[in-house]
């Protein structure tokens, strides 16, 4: 950290005008284009939200001028700046998290999500920070064209605001609403404008990718979309057609079992999930065919072939929460009460809440008012 001389200070008179105003914040709301980026995110099973955190920090560290803070009447200029960010919790709740910053992409990846975990435990709010953050919220609800911040004007708050909201498509390419809040006396709107123009770089440099067939990739994101707005028979029917394209395509297949299983059609979701396992699924979606392929054995009375599913699929992600409170279920279906009641005690007594168990609420309270019911 350096302390500016403000007597030499190229804007010292810019400083002390909009340093004496009441409301000095001032707020751009541009859109960035981040088709690149999603596509990398989907294809490598990765988290967008923190990929563009990344994207966001490193660019404000690149701008010295969003890396000022007034500190009484002195301006400091700090080497590095951290973010400092919003986490969802249950029944609409958020609580604030901080991670240093690296620019190690896979190292600052591992810092932000240890201390998202780590958010879920507590919220704290209104406690003292320091002033070498970056505060950034999402609003993936809303494609917002503005946005206002909350600030401590009389304790002169500099510390920018970035925010971001909901993606939409623009013909063939997404863009989405990017929002960047600073103190007048230390940024202006040409600092700005840098900080649009050398993120969208980063965002279309970076991510770049040869892609042989536009066409077919579109055709992925939109039944992806499809599928998350809810109009399931559509997305099915997009993703049997691209199968058929591309029959050994692990992410068709357990695309298509999804479908499948949310439209009540389980005995054509099986196949597709044991393809998809079979084939090399990986990460999130690899635990997530587990359990939906596992559950539907289960529902469909098969108990042996669930049992033995679970199984692999635990001593794979021996601390996935989910799975064995579905494991659990099989277990009480064939009369191994006992084994069932120690596991789901032991998830229980656990300190810390098991985030994939929230995740599956809502089918683990349906399946436990109809645990020995199957379906033909």
């Amino acid at each position: 950290m350096r302390k500016i001389e403000i007597e030499t200070w190229a804007r010292r008179k810019h400083f002390e005008f909009f340093k004496a105003f009441d409301a000095p914040h001032f707020n751009v709301t541009a859109n960035v284009d981040v088709t690149n980026l999603y596509t990398y995110a989907k294809a490598s099973n990765q988290s967008f939200f923190k990929l563009f955190l990344y994207g966001a920090v490193r660019t404000a560290n690149a701008i010295p001028e969003l890396r000022y803070r007034i500190r009484g009447e002195e301006v400091v200029e700090h080497e590095v700046v951290h973010p400092s960010f919003t986490v969802m919790l249950d029944e609409d709740v958020f609580n604030f998290c901080a991670a240093t910053f690296n620019e190690d992409l896979p190292t600052f990846l591992q810092e932000v999500t240890m201390r998202m975990e780590q958010a879920a435990d507590e919220v704290v709010v209104g406690d003292d920070e320091p002033d070498d953050l970056l505060y950034i919220t999402s609003v993936p609800w809303v494609t917002f064209t503005s946005i206002m911040h909350p600030t401590h004007q009389q304790q002169h708050d500099s510390v920018p605001r970035i925010a971001w909201g909901k993606f939409e498509r623009q013909g063939e390419r997404l863009v989405m609403p990017l929002s960047v809040q600073a103190h007048h006396a230390l940024v202006d709107g040409v600092h700005i404008g840098k900080y649009y123009e050398m993120l969208q770089a980063w965002l279309d440099e970076e991510f770049a990718q040869e892609v042989t067939d536009v066409t077919e990739e579109d055709e992925f994101d939109r039944a992806v979309r499809l599928h998350e707005e809810g109009q399931l028979e559509q997305a099915k029917q997009l993703f049997l057609s691209l199968l058929r394209k591309d029959e050994k395509n692990p992410r068709l297949h357990a695309y298509c079992a999804w479908c499948y299983d949310s439209l009540g059609e389980e005995h054509q979701a099986v196949p597709h999930y044991e393809r998809a396992i079979r084939l090399g699924l990986t990460g999130g979606e690899l635990v997530e065919s587990y359990l939906g392929l596992g559950s539907t054995y289960r529902a469909l009375g098969r108990y042996a072939e669930a049992e033995q599913l679970f199984e692999e699929a635990i001593e794979q992600f021996p601390n996935h929460g989910a799975l064995k409170v579905f494991q659990a279920m099989t277990h009480c279906n064939v009369g191994r009460h006992e084994e069932a009641t120690g596991a789901l005690l032991e998830l229980l007594a656990s300190p810390k809440p098991d985030e994939s168990i929230a995740r599956y609420r809502r089918a683990i309270a349906f399946y436990a008012r109809n645990l020995n019911e199957t379906y033909d």
